[in-house]
């Protein structure tokens, strides 16, 4: 949404908008039972920076405006009926896949809606992942199809491979295609290097010179997949506090007032309702 849209004090209320509309839009489309939106809260002092103090070094802290938003959109939410997860240690990633594997154990389908690739590992059959942009929704078959592996492992496949975007290294001279392969012939990382003579047998290009690229590289490996694999809190989380309360117009409304959001949101409520 443009940076022109104002709330009545003259500050930016794009993203709140953006992200409101969609969360109604995905309550009415999806209907759902359960629901919860996860909010990261952990930047730059989770659990992944104590293990890897590069992790996501490049990454900048939303700045005040963008923090103002963030926060309305979690008031908002909240008075949507909508249960907020957030943790000082845990990513919203790992959050969502804390509700997915409790609705798993209860043999709930899963809709996680996220352009987030980190995401795909929750997905399991019968689940989607919903691209929210575009609107594209990927059934776990499709993933692998996509992922040309199963998304139970894609954090083994971005631990070697890397991921510039959170400041992952991965294993030096190791490509996607090059991982792609290796973990299309061994399961996971232990797997791997539990057999890795086998490597230099593969029959792809410079086998011989794969297994001296992963030789020695084990323990960093596996340091890597601690970030990029999903890791929900320990605690218990029971479904129930993830179920939707029917949303209240005069609730909704009274807050967009108090908070001075404009007519823009007050009709978008109406619309809803």
């Amino acid at each position: 949404m443009p940076d022109t849209l104002l709330d009545e004090n003259g500050r930016p209320v794009n993203a709140v908008y953006g992200y409101f509309r969609l969360l109604l839009q995905q309550i009415r489309s999806l209907e759902p039972h359960y629901l919860v939106a996860a909010f990261d809260e952990s930047l730059f002092n989770g659990f992944r920076h104590n293990l890897y103090p590069n992790y996501k070094s490049k990454r900048a802290l939303p700045d005040e405006a963008l923090a103002y938003q963030l926060d309305l959109c979690k008031l908002l939410t909240q008075a949507a009926g909508i249960t907020c997860l957030a943790d000082q240690d845990y990513e919203a990633d790992d959050l969502i896949a804390w509700a997915a594997g409790t609705a798993h154990k209860q043999s709930k389908r899963c809709v996680v809606i996220s352009r987030d690739k980190d995401l795909a590992q929750v997905i399991r059959p019968g689940d989607s992942l919903v691209d929210w942009a575009s609107g594209t929704e990927s059934s776990y078959e499709q993933l692998c199809e996509h992922w040309s592996l199963r998304p139970e492992q894609i954090a083994d496949l971005l631990a070697l491979m890397g991921d510039a975007a959170d400041g992952i290294p991965g294993i030096q001279g190791i490509g996607k295609k090059t991982a792609t392969r290796l973990l299309q012939q061994f399961p996971d990382l232990e797997t791997l290097y539990d057999h890795l003579d086998e490597v230099q047998g593969l029959p792809v290009r410079g086998a011989k010179g794969l297994y001296f690229k992963l030789a020695g590289h084990r323990e960093e490996a596996l340091l890597f997949r601690e970030l990029t694999r999903l890791r929900p809190p320990q605690q218990h989380i029971a479904l129930e506090v993830m179920t939707v309360e029917r949303a209240s117009m005069e609730k909704l409304m009274t807050l967009v007032k108090q908070l001075g959001l404009g007519v823009r949101f007050e009709n978008l409520i109406r619309r809803f309702f």
